[in-house]
């Protein structure tokens, strides 16, 4: 039997049967119970005679059914797509046909707000529903519509039968991820089997996660971070608390309330969480934080060292198409302030100049990242895929990664005489706020679909308290009320993490000698403006 990572979740279950694994809204589940979930999930999964490999996607709040759902779907040897439920029915409308999804998991509230879309998705046949269809109206699909309890047999939970790993490589395909790419629509983000399982040992290795911690995990499946948080978490035999994030204060009200150990976050959470006044039981509790999907501001960092000491702050960094790259143990956080880190396990990193040359320490250039943790590419993108996932120059090559492919980053960064990063930028117009990779190309489109809109470009700009913010330029010779018109059409159409912060208007766009805009220019002007304010 291979060890995937539900197979050692499993296996983990066997050792700490008694020990609670999920805790969600007032329920929790031992390791035992979820253990036997998993596998009445797995049963029922079965039953529909898929095929290994086929596309089933979750679309669901975290919850604990939610994450049993994702362990059996990868027990049964199906690719898994998981879908955040703040995209638009638009969004998840593209993804389910992009992916060629067949099976939905997905609750009646998250079914009612795609249902129009759902018409749509030629090869989706069946849902199947983590809650009771009997206690509302009856919903209204092409599809076939199950619930676990129809697909599996209460025998099936005094008896589970593994699923049949054998035939599984660990190259295999298990999960893609999207995330928004230079396309504009969301791009997939293949994962093997061995992406999921050495990713979760190698962050409860270096973060060293025990049994004794309990993990409050805020983020969502759908984000990389989110869904290792939780694998590495039932890896390690930890308590696993799952919430949504409302407010700063609700998050201070749990970790007390829980007597959390382990807390992950992006700097939209931290910034807002930095400026309140901690309890004195979290400040002794927290063991430590973590930090990714964007760099934290020295104000920030400040706040949090007051409320924690840097013995607690871990910073990372990494990107979805190979997950993590480096980052900082919390005894090194004073001596090299502003660092990236350095790689992590089974990974290595280079810092590459455009000649495909080797960067002397200090010079700026693009982070290269091979090793274990480095995806298969782009679902369905060919093209895309072969311009991010190239073989490495060959000063770099040796034995081990002599026939991999690595992930060409678009980072820009340099290195230190004693091998830490520090990051500079990116040198394509990717928006990273909130931890989010968004497409600037995603909200162009929608603007210069409103009539009056000739030319749109939006821009990542910095922001203390979501690493970037959205700026929309828009070209037009309209009135004010044009401004107003916009912002409503963007609020119906993309979810809140990818509203513009502010609209701009222009009667004429700085162009290149290629007519394309001028990006730059624009960025350029946007800071001499809020100078003179």
């Amino acid at each position: 039997m291979q060890n995937t990572i539900s197979n050692q979740i499993l296996q983990r279950s066997q050792l700490q049967s008694d020990h609670i694994a999920l805790r969600h809204q007032g329920q929790c589940l031992s390791y035992a119970e979820l253990s036997q979930r998993v596998q009445y999930y797995a049963a029922g999964l079965r039953q529909l005679n898929l095929s290994p490999g086929e596309h089933i996607a979750l679309h669901a709040n975290k919850g604990i059914d939610s994450v049993c759902a994702l362990l059996a779907s990868l027990l049964c040897k199906l690719t898994v797509v998981p879908l955040n439920p703040l995209l638009k029915p638009a969004q998840i409308q593209h993804i389910l046909v992009d992916a060629g999804i067949t099976v939905l998991i997905s609750n009646q509230a998250g079914l009612q707000h795609i249902q129009p879309r759902l018409a749509y998705c030629n090869a989706l046949k069946r849902i199947i529903l983590n809650d009771d269809m009997s206690q509302t109206k009856p919903l209204l699909t092409d599809q076939e519509l199950l619930t676990w309890d129809d697909l599996s047999s209460p025998a099936t939970t005094d008896q589970p039968q593994p699923a049949d790993m054998e035939a599984i490589s660990p190259q295999a395909m298990a999960m893609i991820l999207y995330t928004s790419g230079s396309t504009g629509a969301p791009k997939g983000v293949m994962l093997s089997h061995s992406n999921l399982s050495i990713g979760a040992t190698v962050v409860k290795d270096y973060l060293q996660i025990t049994s004794t911690d309990r993990i409050l995990a805020l983020l969502p499946l759908s984000f990389d971070y989110g869904l290792n948080q939780i694998l590495s978490g039932l890896l390690a035999g930890a308590e696993v608390i799952l919430m949504d994030y409302l407010l700063p204060r609700d998050v201070l009200t749990n970790l007390e309330k829980e007597a959390i150990t382990v807390l992950a976050g992006v700097p939209s959470l931290w910034n807002p969480l930095a400026k309140l006044d901690w309890p004195k039981a979290v400040q002794q509790q927290l063991r430590i934080i973590t930090n990714s999907g964007g760099a934290l501001s020295d104000s920030t960092l400040a706040s949090l060292e007051k409320q924690l000491s840097s013995d607690k702050i871990v910073l990372m960094y990494g990107l979805t198409e190979a997950f993590r790259a480096s980052y900082l143990p919390p005894a090194e956080f004073s001596t090299h302030r502003g660092s990236i880190g350095r790689a992590i396990p089974q990974t290595e990193l280079f810092v590459v100049k455009p000649d495909g040359e080797a960067c002397k320490p200090g010079e700026i250039g693009e982070l290269v990242q091979a090793g274990a943790l480095v995806s298969l590419g782009y679902w369905n993108q060919a093209k895309a895929t072969a311009a991010v996932f190239k073989p490495l120059p060959l000063w770099a090559q040796n034995k081990q990664n002599r026939t991999q492919l690595a992930v060409w980053s678009g980072d820009q960064v340099r290195q230190d005489e004693e091998g830490y990063l520090y990051f500079i930028g990116r040198k394509d117009a990717m928006i990273k706020s909130s931890g989010y990779r968004i497409s600037p190309d995603e909200i162009e489109t929608l603007a210069c679909a409103h009539h009056a809109v000739d030319l749109a470009c939006a821009l990542g700009v910095e922001d203390p308290a979501l690493g970037q913010s959205i700026v929309l330029y828009i070209q037009t010779t309209a009135d004010n009320e044009l401004n107003k018109d916009l912002e409503k059409e963007l609020k119906r159409c993309l979810p809140n993490y990818m509203q513009p912060k502010k609209i701009i208007r222009l009667q004429q766009f700085p162009m290149t000698s290629n007519a394309k805009i001028d990006r730059n220019q624009l960025h350029k002007m946007f800071c001499a403006s809020t100078k003179k304010h």
